[in-house]
Parts: C-alpha cells; sequence; structure tokens
C-alpha cells in the first residue's frame, strides 16, 4: 500500500504543510518502486523535498520539483526489503488559492525480490485537501522549528558487492526522525568530512579504517554513530601502550637519579 499522509486536510490560503510518502509491503520483499505524486498547482505550490528519512537506498530518479504538477520518483533497494509504513519522502507544500484539490498517486509499480522482478499490484491511499479562505502568514520553517529531538539512533555497515561500485568497499547507513525529517548525512572519514547519502562509496579502501557518520534533520539537532576497524582499535590501543611504557620508564628514570 502507498499512502499519502498530512496532519490535517484543512488549510488556509497560503499556509505551509507536511506530506509524507509511506509505503507498506504487506511482507512482500520489493527491491525497486516507482511513480509519481500529482498536484494541482492552481492551488499547490511546493516548497521542498525531503529524502532523508527515506528507506530507499539507492534512487534512479530522486523526487525533485523541476516539473510542475507533478514529482516524479523512482528507486532501488538492492536485495530487496518488507516495510510496514515506511517512509518513501517527505514534501512540504503551501496552500495557495480556495478551493478543493487532490494530492494523488500515479503510475505507480512495485516491483518484488523475487529474481524475476515481479510486478506487484499497488493499494494507493490519496488525500483531498480543502483550503478556506484566509490569510496564513506562516514560514516554512515553522513546521520544523519545534523540533529539538535529533533523529534516531542508527547503525552503519561497511561491506561491499560485486554489483555496486566494482565490488569495492561501501557505506550503507540509514535512519528516522519523526519531528522535522533528515535534512542531510555527513561522512567523516578520518579527518575529511562531506555531506553524502546511502550507498556511499568509500575513499579509503583498506583495513584501517575510522568512519562517523551524522545525520541532522530539518532544525540542525544531529545524531552520529562511529565505526572503526579492529586494524585501527588494535594500532590505537598498541600506541597507547607504548605511551604509557614510555611514561613508565621516565618516571622510573627520574626518581632512580633523585
Amino acid at each position: 500500500n502507498f499512502e499519502l499522509n498530512v496532519e490535517k486536510n484543512t488549510l488556509q490560503e497560503n499556509e505551509a504543510f507536511m506530506l509524507t510518502v509511506f509505503l507498506n509491503t504487506e511482507g512482500d520483499s520489493v527491491n525497486t518502486i516507482e511513480g509519481e505524486l500529482k498536484y494541482d498547482d492552481n492551488f499547490i505550490k511546493p516548497e521542498s523535498v525531503n529524502i532523508g528519512g527515506s528507506f530507499v537506498s539507492f534512487w534512479v530518479e530522486k523526487p525533485d520539483l523541476k516539473t510542475s504538477g507533478i514529482i516524479h520518483f523512482s528507486g532501488i533497494v538492492p536485495g530487496g526489503i518488507s516495510v510496514n509504513r515506511s517512509e518513501v519522502f517527505k514534501v512540504i507544500l503551501r496552500a495557495k488559492n480556495a478551493g478543493n484539490t487532490n494530492l494523488l498517486l500515479n503510475n505507480v509499480n512495485l516491483f518484488l525480490n523475487d529474481g524475476e522482478g515481479s510486478l506487484v499490484p499497488a493499494k494507493i491511499i490519496n488525500i483531498n485537501i480543502k483550503i478556506i479562505q484566509g490569510t496564513n502568514t506562516q514560514n516554512t520553517l515553522d513546521l520544523i522549528s519545534g523540533d529539538k529531538v535529533p533523529p534516531e539512533k542508527f547503525s552503519i555497515i561497511r561491506s561491499r558487492d560485486p554489483s555496486l561500485f566494482n565490488n569495492k568497499y561501501f557505506l550503507a547507513f540509514s535512519t528516522t526522525d519523526k519531528d522535522s525529517g533528515i535534512d542531510y548525512y555527513q561522512v567523516c572519514e578520518f579527518f575529511s568530512c562531506m555531506t553524502a547519502g546511502s550507498p556511499f562509496l568509500l575513499k579509503n579502501q583498506t583495513p584501517f579504517y575510522h568512519i562517523v557518520v551524522k545525520a541532522y534533520d530539518m532544525n540542525g539537532n544531529f545524531t552520529s554513530t562511529t565505526l572503526i576497524s579492529p586494524w585501527f582499535a588494535f594500532l590505537l590501543v598498541l600506541l597507547l601502550l607504548i605511551v604509557i611504557i614510555y611514561l613508565c620508564f621516565y618516571v622510573q628514570k627520574n626518581l632512580i637519579k633523585k
């Protein structure tokens, strides 16, 4: 099931609101989703798209605002995934003119992770929006400024797969933020940091690695996770022992002199 969800269906003119696209695979394992979100631009104005909290790990076509009246999306989850009402993406929209309008999912396809890419019929739950006269001066940031809770804790996986990045090591990670939504991720390999998405091709392909991933929500709160290789941890412990032994030797030597 694909579901469109908003906090309320009746809005004032110029009021900003958050729309979330959810998916429930109902026990099936799917590896590909595609479709389009349609809106009437006489009544609705999209302002931003957020994919940071999505379970989709690889976007063939990221949802964006390039085409008026429609938001296309197409994504792949290598190995397949079974989810229960999990986020596909979020959109911040603004009501324009008074009237009734629909937000619709169209041309939606789900493909099973069964080795054959079998197509699954998708059930769709669309929504109707009623826009009433009146002026609402709510800023888009008002939707997220009350979020004081950081994203959920998460794990990161360093792996490789013949079907991705020529079998080089990559990083996979994902988390959610139930209030404002994930804005972006930052990946740090030792002291080199950059904004990145999952999966992320690692620059360092050696057994010695120290990786930190930070997930930021739309209000600037963040949660971080660290991954250290056993070899790098061993090296740190060895260096620490050397320093301790040296200090002990130095102290003992000075005590003997006295």
